[in-house]
């Protein structure tokens, strides 16, 4: 069972919502864009999805289900300790909560009468937020008891022959008041470009074609998926997208966003915290097993939808749980 359900796993970030090749951009005076012409660089690093797992994973992992002390796994695992099972749950969700918040940056846009506020949240799935994801799944389900490392690999080697760099792109809108007015908003997701350290301008490769809607802020949530190369051809040589030895943030902009039918020319730049100028090789924060006492059990659980009121106390956790659930749709 559990090897059908990391194929299918890998086969929603492979397929989501049916993704489409995308046009050409614009670009800011100084820089080129490029054409989406893939290349493979030489260096294996290029690709960061092939990356071995998270340690705080397998520790995570293990405190739920202690590795069994023989050569031979027994034909029946032992029984669950249960006290212990939903500790290391709420350590992944706490994991997942923390790698929700660092890979992902929001813009707000209030219309002219202030009755709305209009979010606009960019994600990168990174593989930290993969794994995190992929333990939140197997602890709630319990579908794997041992072998963990090795499935999560497989996952993670799954993703990484997409050769692309995975964003999630959601669209929330809150109301200010009991009275708020209908409004649209459009954003040119053609034109959403990603900036590196070359001053290279570079469009997606695919997108859902759901974000290019006009969308209507009385109505539901508006979410999906853009992929970005992860190396493409530059003056005849194979660009590495987000070299990390000089690629600090990841940066995306669009060069404007139309809000009842017009535009506001104004340019909006997300800006994800990438690589550190400086890695110290920190041994990664130890997981917080601590759950709270009466904490509600029924929030270790994918949504379905993101939060739309950005002032609750917890948005972010929300916001992680819905992650979550757009990462392992179809596996419910």
């Amino acid at each position: 069972m559990h090897h059908r359900f990391w194929i299918a796993f890998i086969f929603v970030l492979m397929s989501v919502a049916g993704l489409s090749a995308c046009e050409a951009g614009t670009s800011t005076p100084g820089e080129v864009i490029v054409p989406i012409v893939m290349c493979t660089p030489e260096s294996p690093l290029v690709n960061i999805y092939r990356v071995t797992p998270q340690s705080w994973t397998n520790t995570i992992f293990e405190f739920a289900f202690p590795p069994i002390p023989t050569p031979i796994p027994p034909a029946l695992p032992p029984p669950v300790n249960e006290q212990q099972l939903v500790l290391a749950r709420y350590a992944a969700l706490q994991q997942l909560l923390t790698e929700a918040q660092r890979w992902s940056d929001s813009k707000t846009i209030k219309t002219d009468d202030n009755t709305r506020e209009v979010r606009i949240t960019l994600t990168f799935i990174s593989p930290e937020l993969l794994q995190a994801v992929y333990l939140n799944e197997v602890l709630r389900d319990r579908f794997l008891t041992f072998g963990f490392q090795d499935q999560l690999q497989g996952v993670l080697n799954g993703v990484a022959e997409r050769n692309e760099l995975l964003f999630l792109l959601t669209v929330t809108a809150t109301n200010n008041n009991l009275y708020s007015t209908r409004h649209t908003i459009r954003i040119p997701i053609q034109e959403m470009v990603m900036h590196n350290a070359e001053k290279i301008t570079i469009v997606h490769s695919h997108n859902d074609h759901n974000l290019e809607q006009v969308i209507d802020t009385s109505s539901v949530p508006v979410f999906g998926y853009l992929g970005y190369p992860l190396s493409l051809v530059s003056a005849d040589q194979c660009r590495w997208i987000l070299d990390p030895k000089y690629n600090t943030n990841i940066v995306i902009t669009v060069p404007f966003l139309e809000v009842d039918n017009i535009n506001n020319k104004s340019s909006y730049f997300w800006t994800i915290p990438y690589a550190p100028l400086i890695d110290l090789n920190l041994p990664p924060d130890l997981p917080n097993f601590n759950m709270p006492a009466g904490f509600d059990t029924s929030l270790m659980a994918p949504l379905a939808t993101p939060p739309s009121d950005t002032n609750q106390p917890n948005y972010w956790q929300d916001f992680a749980r819905f992650i979550w659930g757009q990462v392992t749709l179809g596996n419910r």
